[in-house]
């Protein structure tokens, strides 16, 4: 049974950023790219740390922190260059850029 779940989430994983990735592609403009980009972080990450913990016979192994600390570090530091990334945009967009 957990080698089911464990799979489950991984194929949800993949899929999540399958959708992603065509959403970036697809984007019409650069904030629906990041938004699309944004959405990578927000439920894969989470379901491959899932996968690992019911995947490690103990709770308390590198990879469970491993995975704990990327999914979360991922999470965190995409809003923050999402967040930069659209100023910028939104100053190219104005031709207020100063360099």
């Amino acid at each position: 049974m957990r080698s089911v779940v464990v799979d489950a989430a991984v194929g949800i994983a993949v899929v999540c950023e399958l959708i992603c990735v065509v959403g970036i592609a697809a984007g019409a403009t650069v904030y629906d790219r990041i938004h699309y980009a944004g959405a990578t972080t927000a439920v894969a990450p989470f379901l491959v740390f899932l996968a690992i913990v019911l995947r490690q016979p103990h709770p308390y192994t590198n990879p469970v922190w491993n995975g704990l600390f990327t999914a979360v570090v991922l999470f965190t530091l995409n809003n923050v260059l999402s967040h930069a990334i659209a100023r910028v945009a939104r100053q190219r967009e104005s031709g207020d850029v100063k360099l």
